[in-house]
């Protein structure tokens, strides 16, 4: 009886199954290393004399092998796809480390989309535990999303070690359902979220994949949500008028609310297609409708060169959206003349575990306009990056002007003694030279149907 107990655990502990596992004894397929890296074994050791797997001489594990010497060297390890983590169980991240240096910093991080672009730090590890003179474990709950996981570090030298990385269920809390405040497919019960601005000449519309394929050979021949022809999407189809610098936007009809107590992403596929694709672009906006739209970027974020977007074929992005109330713009916009657009389906905001931030100072108006009747400026001000002026621009009344022989008595508007303007208020002594420069305290996002009309006296 004691021989068949034995010969249960022993048989037990070798088929035990997890979600994903590399102890280094067979070939690892569920993680991936870069170059960075050596494989060896207690009797070679780099630097320990034993594995964690099988704690003897024999047992395999990673040491860390820089090819430069480089300070600013990243090397890392990640999970080869993408990990779905369910809702209804816990899973846990468990890797074992070894260093006998006590500060030799590296970090377990998430990253998430196709461009596997976005990233949250869920530890960080200064180097050996004093309390520890073995194998040191890691054990971390990961978050109910679509992840990849990357082990990182940046030093250049000096020893370390990794075994025995796992993924699989775990005792911990289990994580939070995620919250959705938006999600569609573009089939029947959601089109009416989104609006395409109707003042632009492009125009969004949502279509069949089959029919969208017979009207433009290049669009995509299925949907990303039913993967088949009879799905639907939105799309730009522009073939007919193709102008450089023209542009569409999409827009959510409703502003989103979105405060520091949780964070929300925005998951999107996206299908680019065009001949030359990189003259075609999309970029998702932030929009404070005020009486001055104000925008600012929020996809793609450029961390170096220009965005590298994939073509022809469905592609996840994701934002963490900072904390506002705004709406969302989708703009396409071409700096050639192609023959290629972009399609959209499943856009989801949903919950996620990230920092919360704010939108930056680094913001534009969609257009403006201002007709200076409410006695102010606009949002405009005196003098640019270059120059100082002599004497600014004010706004002012025909019944306000200080010499009524020197400007106009009634404003272009209403034509009314009463309606504002601004004035360039020269004063003595005028000297040769003196200048006034007034511009809106915005840039202005353009395209090629945008037009400057004002009117003047002098």
């Amino acid at each position: 009886m004691l021989s068949l107990l034995v010969l249960c655990l022993i048989t037990y502990s070798y088929t035990e199954s997890y979600l994903l596992r590399c102890d280094f004894e067979t070939p690892c397929t569920n993680f991936t290393t870069d170059q960075n890296w050596g494989l060896t074994d207690g009797f070679h050791p780099r630097p320990i004399d034993h594995d964690h797997t099988l704690n003897n001489n024999s047992g395999h594990y990673l040491f860390y092998s820089p090819i430069s010497e480089s300070r600013f060297q990243l090397a890392e390890i990640k999970t080869t796809d993408w990990l779905t983590a369910p809702t209804d169980r816990a899973i846990c991240f468990q890797m074992w480390y070894y260093t006998p240096r006590l500060s030799l910093p590296f970090s377990i991080q998430l990253v998430q989309g196709d461009d596997e672009l976005l990233t949250r730090v869920i530890a960080s590890i200064p180097g050996k535990d004093p309390s520890v003179n073995d194998w040191t474990q890691i054990n971390l709950l990961l978050p109910a999303e679509k992840i990849k996981i990357y082990v990182r570090l940046n030093v250049s030298v000096g020893p370390l070690a990794f075994d025995d990385f796992t993924v699989d269920y775990c005792d911990k809390p289990r994580p939070s359902p995620p919250d959705t405040l938006l999600a569609c497919d573009f089939e029947s019960y959601c089109t009416d979220k989104f609006i395409s601005l109707p003042e632009y000449i492009y125009q969004w519309s949502v279509i069949e994949a089959d029919d969208a394929v017979k009207q433009q050979r290049q669009a995509p021949p299925i949907d990303y949500t039913f993967g088949n022809g009879s799905g639907h999407y939105v799309w730009l189809k522009n073939s007919t008028y193709i102008q450089p610098g023209n542009v569409a936007y999409l827009a959510t009809r409703s502003s989103l609310n979105l405060t520091s107590n949780q964070t929300y992403c925005l998951n999107f596929q996206y299908y680019g297609y065009a001949r030359n694709w990189y003259k075609t672009n999309l970029k998702i906006y932030s929009m404070i409708s005020n009486e001055t739209p104000v925008v600012q970027m929020l996809w793609p974020t450029y961390r170096s060169g220009e965005y590298q977007y994939t073509p022809n074929q469905w592609t996840w992005g994701i934002i963490n959206l900072p904390v506002g109330y705004y709406s969302l713009l989708f703009r396409v916009d071409y700096s050639d003349i192609v023959d290629g657009s972009y399609a959209l389906d499943n856009i989801e905001i949903t919950s996620c575990d990230y920092p919360t931030s704010s939108l930056t100072p680094y913001d534009s108006f969609l257009s403006f306009s201002c007709n200076f009747d409410n006695q102010t400026m606009c949002d405009m001000k005196n003098g640019d990056q270059f120059t100082k002026p002599t004497f600014n621009f004010t706004v002012m009344t025909g019944d306000t002007i200080p010499d009524r022989s020197l400007g106009p008595t009634r404003d272009h508007t209403s034509n009314s003694s009463s309606g504002g303007f601004i004035y360039w208020n020269r004063q003595l002594p005028f000297i040769p030279g003196d200048n006034g420069v007034v511009e809106p305290s915005k840039t202005i996002q353009q395209n090629t149907g945008m037009c400057v009309r004002f009117a003047y006296y002098v």
